[in-house]
């Protein structure tokens, strides 16, 4: 069978099988499109269906998260600022003051008088502040009994015991001191 091309008029021989069937050798031509336009009749056009387009990223600035990384660097600062106000001479930072009306040598005199039993501290081993509090402690020469949740299971069912939720938790000659170490209260129990 001889096509002959709409177009170009070319007539197609068997021989030339190089060209696709459905296509002139001549113009190289869709026959049908060329069949539809010489009648007169737009080429049919074949739609697909196409997935939506990704939303392009934004180039903008991140104002979110710029807000966020300024809002942690300004509360470190602002953190470091108040450890460092409160730093000791010795290089440690101090829990709270010192007996505002007690001098280091009247605190230590009264340390002196003071019995490990006197002083029981639930703490745990990587509790900075029960840390600091034993440094406090350590610097003016009070003996304590410690009790560390982390190594000693029994303490644990005791601190629960007396309803404690935070550490370090204190009792000073029987005075609970419920919201953490506090040299003034510390001392006034003492007394």
């Amino acid at each position: 069978m001889t096509t002959s091309c709409p177009k170009c008029h070319h007539i197609r021989h068997p021989s030339e099988s190089a060209v696709p069937d459905w296509q002139c050798p001549a113009c190289g031509v869709a026959y049908v499109k060329a069949a539809e336009a010489a009648q007169g009749r737009a080429p049919q056009v074949i739609q697909q269906r196409m997935p939506p387009a990704a939303k392009p990223a934004s180039r903008g600035v991140p104002w979110t998260a710029l807000t966020v990384v300024l809002a942690v660097v300004v509360g470190a600062w602002w953190g470091q600022q108040a450890l460092q106000s409160k730093a000791l001479p010795g290089g440690g930072r101090a829990v709270a003051s010192a007996g505002a009306d007690l001098t280091d040598a009247q605190i230590r005199a009264l340390a002196a008088t003071v019995q490990a039993e006197d002083v029981v501290m639930y703490s745990t081993t990587d509790c900075t502040y029960c840390a600091q509090a034993k440094g406090w402690l350590s610097q003016y020469g009070f003996p304590l009994s410690e009790c560390n949740m982390t190594t000693t299971p029994h303490c644990e069912q005791a601190f629960r015991a007396l309803g404690a939720d935070g550490t370090p938790y204190l009792i000073v000659r029987g005075h609970h001191m419920k919201n953490g170490f506090d040299s003034d209260e510390f001392l006034a129990a003492l007394r």
